[in-house]
């Protein structure tokens, strides 16, 4: 019988192996229902390379949930942008529910968070094919509802977060995309979308029959700044609600590490970087903090060349923001690898030397070998 090799997604710390595991040349190194019990077990393994008899995910899928295939966050991810893209065509229709459609997405950005945020993460940088206006939106809220989460927001006010991300730019998203690939100075008209969508959003979200003022407050106060130099209201501290700030400083982040013809094309670690150094000014230091804390100096989904040589993707956080795990992809000698192979940052040797902007990369970046079944879809 064939070997498939097993991928980090397809593991898990404390729990039984549902298969029994060979290295490459088909000696058996654990029988089935083996628990790892430590990451560093898990590291020797990745490292050397191992593989099963069976389709490791198709027998986990099989031990996990029967004959259900449980969610990919790819797909989840992907699933809440094409959701949301129907919006900006549908939302004027007489028997649109903007309710319903804003908590089905929400759902989605949910279980997605839920199944990996990782790969959640990842696709804000790896994946910025259709319309800007959207995918931003969606990967906002994706990092607004990580943040949220890690504050321990209750489930309704975290669920509220998430919505409130979702329609920040509902009073411009038909013009944002023009907007984007606008490289000269705007018009006044462009301008003038810019500085009142937040008043537009909410009028819309009126019309459509939202009434949670805590979700109007959220949007309407998203470009609000600590020290009260944003704008509609020029709120500032207390002021402001804390999803708002939240979203803000998701809504800054994206925006600075997306391809825009508007502005330079910033690199993860150097905008995060940004930010935290605005903290107490334009940005809340608390939710900065927990931003840092929680997306990684190098989020995953960054390219990074380390020290080693070795080109790679940086696939998890650590519990130092610092030393992400990485999965490496070019060899030192710029071959690329057969395989992924996993490197623990941490270590000098394979220490972060500088990061890489992903679309000057000349090679296809297969999430799934790196997450797993958690990235299936891609």
């Amino acid at each position: 019988m064939a070997k498939q090799r097993i991928s980090l997604g397809d593991i898990e710390v404390g729990k039984p192996l549902p298969w029994a595991v060979f290295d490459g040349s088909g000696k058996l190194l654990l029988r089935e229902g083996f628990v790892i019990a430590t990451e560093s077990q898990l590291d020797r393994l990745i490292e050397q390379g191992i593989f099963a008899d069976d389709d490791p995910r198709s027998k986990k899928l099989e031990v996990v949930q029967g004959d259900t295939e449980p969610p990919s966050a790819f797909r989840l991810h992907q699933d809440a942008r094409n959701l949301l893209g129907n919006v900006a065509q549908q939302y004027k229709a007489p028997d649109f529910n903007a309710k319903q459609r804003a908590g089905d997405i929400c759902k989605l950005v949910r279980q997605a968070c839920n199944v990996n945020k990782d790969v959640a993460l990842a696709m804000i940088q790896l994946r910025q094919e259709g319309s800007y206006a959207v995918r931003h939106l969606v990967d906002a809220a994706v990092i607004s509802c990580i943040v949220g989460k890690a504050m321990q927001m209750p489930d309704d006010e975290l669920d509220t977060l998430i919505k409130a991300a979702m329609t920040m730019n509902l009073g411009m998203i038909e013009a944002q995309d023009k907007i984007n690939s606008f490289s000269n100075e705007l018009t006044p008209a462009l301008q003038s979308a810019i500085q009142n969508h937040p008043k537009k959003s909410v009028e819309i979200l009126r019309q459509l029959g939202v009434d949670d003022l805590a979700w109007l407050d959220m949007v309407l106060q998203h470009h609000e700044s600590e020290d009260g130099t944003g704008y509609t209201q020029g709120l500032s501290g207390e002021q402001i609600a804390r999803g708002a700030k939240i979203i803000a400083m998701a809504d800054k982040y994206c925006a600075r590490i997306c391809k825009r013809e508007s502005r330079p094309t910033a690199l993860a670690n150097v905008a995060l970087r940004e930010l935290f150094m605005e903290r107490g000014q334009t940005v809340d230091p608390v939710i900065a903090a927990y931003f840092v804390r929680e997306v990684g100096m190098y989020p995953p989904g960054t390219v990074v060349r380390l020290n080693s040589g070795e080109i790679g993707i940086v696939s998890k956080g650590a519990d130092i923001a610092s030393t992400p795990w990485v999965h490496a992809l070019i060899g030192a000698r710029g071959a690329p690898l057969s395989f992924p192979i996993r490197r623990k940052t941490s270590e000098s040797l394979y220490g972060i030397h500088d990061v890489l902007d992903p679309r000057k990369l000349d090679f296809p970046i297969r999430l799934q070998a790196i997450w797993g079944s958690d990235a299936a879809g891609s």
